[in-house]
């Protein structure tokens, strides 16, 4: 019995190790707020893939044949390579994210995935180096806590969406930039967009904005 209890105090100690780092990280993270290096993501990969699976999340998101649609933030493109197949051949994808090593991993798996329905540009989504009203949808995957100024990011995401544009956001608990919804929707409606659609749960959710303004 005291074997037992002995393992049971081990495995609480290194329950609350977890907790304690986590709350550390979130932190520092809201502190500290800097876009996470390609370099990084490898340590909470596998959760990740747990937590955010590929295909539910893209059917949440919304892609259909033929979108233009815009990712802002796909690391080193753990989603994008489902989402450009998403689209099809007549649809296309553009990729931004402010890390070029990010971008680079990204276009190394399109190469090899044998896709071309994608191009990808180093850039900040506080400047978006798109004209006004390109895409039909655009969408960010547990990203947006990443970003310094939200506010003015989410008026570029309106500005260069279609007139009733979709702008499709994602969060997972996991991650360690995790928003609730309800800073989510509160920049969004700041911004000039309707929710119109909601998924999952405080875990894991994704959800969907209308713009209620053209570009």
């Amino acid at each position: 019995m005291r074997h037992v209890w002995r393992v049971v105090k081990f495995l609480l100690g290194l329950v609350g190790l977890f907790v304690a780092a986590q709350a550390a990280v979130r932190l520092l993270r809201r502190l500290f707020l800097f876009p996470v290096p390609p370099g990084w993501r490898f340590l909470h990969s596998p959760v990740r893939e747990w937590t955010l699976p590929a295909a539910i999340t893209l059917e949440h998101i919304g892609l259909a044949p033929g979108m233009k649609v815009l990712q802002v933030g796909p690391g080193p493109g753990p989603l994008t390579v489902e989402a450009a197949r998403a689209i099809g051949a007549e649809g296309r994808l553009s990729l931004v994210d402010v890390e070029p090593r990010a971008i680079a991993q990204a276009q190394e798996k399109l190469v090899a995935e044998g896709l071309e329905n994608v191009e990808a540009q180093v850039a900040n989504a506080g400047r978006l180096p798109y004209p006004d009203g390109t895409f039909d949808l655009a969408f960010i995957v547990t990203v947006l806590g990443e970003i310094a100024d939200k506010g003015h990011a989410m008026r570029e995401l309106r500005r260069v969406l279609k007139k009733d544009g979709r702008l499709s956001i994602t969060e997972a608990f996991a991650d360690p930039d995790y928003m609730l919804m309800a800073e989510v929707v509160g920049w969004a409606n700041t911004a000039g967009f309707e929710l119109v659609e909601e998924h999952g749960s405080a875990l894991l959710y994704t959800l969907n904005f209308r713009s209620l303004f053209g570009p």
